[in-house]
């Protein structure tokens, strides 16, 4: 069931664009985010954090809610702690599979998010990647892993998981977790040519 963004916020604001910490804020963005210790006994910074996470994310990519022209938030597929200036290694992913069922969607609320296997296939997305903590986008391909094995505690389902991603949902596990490692999505474009390929590459 689509969810009444404006009854069901996890905390008491309205998502807003003050909330995200730029790229030119190097001491949060650059640095490794610590796990967070207890996963079923968050403090309150961390349930906090979660909750920004979660409803930033859902309300950016309602349109029916996302209308203030002064304050529209770039929808996002994604959003990790460090983007709302928290260092947990945390982040939150909506995938909206079909616009016109509200029911065909899938989120991931990970908590302590670690890659523990990667292909050595690779897979970029031919328009290239973007960030919420980056104003001026940078052109070129980001080459990642086309599948990986993860695993992480899930805040919404309440348990461990480890699974594997492929695709689309891979490309995006592995952009947040990198914000928890102090890195970005531009450290991967090639900086000789931004637009360098091989052969072998997969491309969405």
């Amino acid at each position: 069931m689509k969810l009444d963004l404006e009854k069901d916020l996890l905390q008491s604001e309205k998502p807003t664009n003050k909330w995200l910490t730029k790229d030119t804020n190097k001491e949060v963005i650059r640095s490794v985010s610590p796990d967070v210790t207890d996963v079923d006994n968050l403090t309150d910074e961390e349930l906090n954090t979660m909750a920004k996470l979660i409803d930033f994310v859902r309300y950016s990519q309602d349109d029916s809610l996302n209308n203030n022209e002064e304050d529209l938030l770039r929808p996002a597929v994604g959003l990790a702690a460090p983007q709302v200036g928290v260092n947990k290694n945390m982040f939150f992913a909506r995938f909206e599979w079909d616009k016109e069922n509200p029911e065909d969607f899938e989120e991931i609320a990970a908590i302590n998010p670690k890659i523990i296997s990667r292909s050595s296939q690779m897979i970029v997305i031919n328009d290239g990647e973007g960030c919420l903590s980056v104003d001026e986008d940078r052109d070129g391909l980001v080459p990642r892993s086309y599948k990986i094995v993860v695993t992480y505690y899930d805040f919404l389902k309440k348990k461990q998981i480890k699974e594997t991603l492929r695709g689309y949902k891979a490309i995006v596990f592995q952009h947040e977790t990198e914000h928890n490692h102090g890195m970005l999505y531009y450290d991967h474009i090639n900086k000789k040519d931004p637009h360098h390929t091989e052969k072998d590459w997969l491309y969405l």
